[in-house]
């Protein structure tokens, strides 16, 4: 008899997708070998009516078979793939042709394209709640990918790269649930119910994207926009005073194009800091944010920046990229009591190829 030893099950988690199709699979073989004690007790059994119960268990647990299998068939295409390999294999060599499968039931093909929606309306949240990745030149490596190759540049006398070396890819990750009768409202329905939990998981990855993208992951080995040690660090000005804001971004884009760092700049402030902005000054007749504009490629606000912080970066590919790998992939993880479980991940890192892209104010 074969089972999954306890100590070998995850402990506080639910099982993932591939988790899952592992324990059908066991699932499946248990069964068979159940089928098989049946049978062999019916053959052993004198007795008609003992006799019968065994072979009625043993048709019953056959029923189990096909259920498990096709569980696993829908959690693994491979596996159909080559399931039908096999019934063709031995088509080929006994003549012998194994019926097809029943098409889809409506039930199923609806459920496939409720994940489908709801992967399609977390992308559509999580990309209204980004801030920062809007303004970053973005390299798509495909999901699998774990480390990417880094080169900064030195800009002493001889211009040349001055470390290489593989970034690790970090991962963020949330996790929601919705009601089972909800989401069978919606399958039966087609009304779009609220999907309260999968806006705020949503926004929530949105965050955790912008705050690693300003703090970095030095576990991984990669600094973010606030944490670059090598970054130009400046002084910020009291911007309640007419004229400091603009005074203090020009200073920082003079500084870049002094290091001979190109365009485009965008500068990254706090909510406050963008309300200074708003302010008209007298002399000119016109807002802080319209004189500042016209320094910078783009002002870009995030409540993620503390009011002390000011950035001012070039996102030129070449200066700062960020690279992404899964993207922002929605898992079905399974049930959970009432609950259908899921999970909302990325895999993303930083690439600072030149730090004196960067330009860090702060209050002193």
């Amino acid at each position: 008899m074969l089972s999954k030893h306890p100590l070998e099950l995850p402990q506080l988690r639910k099982f993932s997708k591939e988790e899952v199709a592992e324990a059908l699979r066991l699932s499946i073989i248990a069964e068979l070998d159940a089928i098989s004690l049946y049978l062999q007790l019916a053959r052993y059994s004198d007795d008609e009516k003992v006799r019968k119960v065994f072979e009625d268990i043993a048709r019953e647990e056959k029923t189990h078979v096909g259920e498990f299998l096709a569980l696993l068939k829908n959690l693994d295409p491979e596996q159909v793939a080559e399931l039908k390999a096999g019934a063709e294999e031995v088509r080929e060599l006994t003549g012998v042709s194994v019926p097809g499968d029943d098409p889809p039931a409506q039930e199923t093909i609806k459920e496939d394209e409720t994940l489908k929606k709801l992967s399609a309306k977390a992308r559509e949240i999580i990309d209204s709640s980004r801030r920062l990745r809007k303004v970053l030149e973005v390299v798509h490596v495909g999901r699998g990918v774990e480390a990417f190759p880094l080169e900064e540049v030195s800009a002493e006398e001889v211009i040349k790269s001055r470390i290489s070396k593989m970034v690790l890819l970090s991962e963020l990750s949330t996790q929601f649930s919705i009601k089972v009768r909800i989401l069978d409202y919606w399958i039966k329905t087609g009304i779009q119910p609220d999907l309260a939990p999968l806006v705020l998981a949503s926004t929530k990855l949105a965050f955790a994207e912008d705050k690693i993208i300003l703090e970095g992951d030095l576990e991984r080995g990669w600094p973010g926009l606030l944490t670059c040690k090598m970054s130009i660090k400046g002084e910020l000005s009291d911007w309640s005073v007419p004229g400091n804001p603009v005074a203090d971004i020009s200073r920082a884009v003079k500084r870049l194009i002094d290091e001979a760092v190109p365009p485009p700049y965008v500068l990254l402030v706090s909510p406050a800091r963008y309300a200074d902005l708003l302010k008209y000054t007298e002399k000119a007749g016109v807002m802080e944010l319209e004189r500042v504009k016209a320094l910078v490629h783009e002002v870009v606000q995030t409540p993620l920046l503390s009011d002390e912080d000011v950035l001012v970066i070039s996102v030129n590919k070449y200066m700062i990229d960020l690279v992404v790998g899964a993207d922002t992939v929605l898992d079905y993880l399974g049930p959970s009591a009432d609950e259908h479980l899921y999970r909302l991940w990325e895999t993303l890192a930083l690439r600072i190829k030149n730090p004196k892209a960067i330009i860090h104010l702060t209050k002193k």
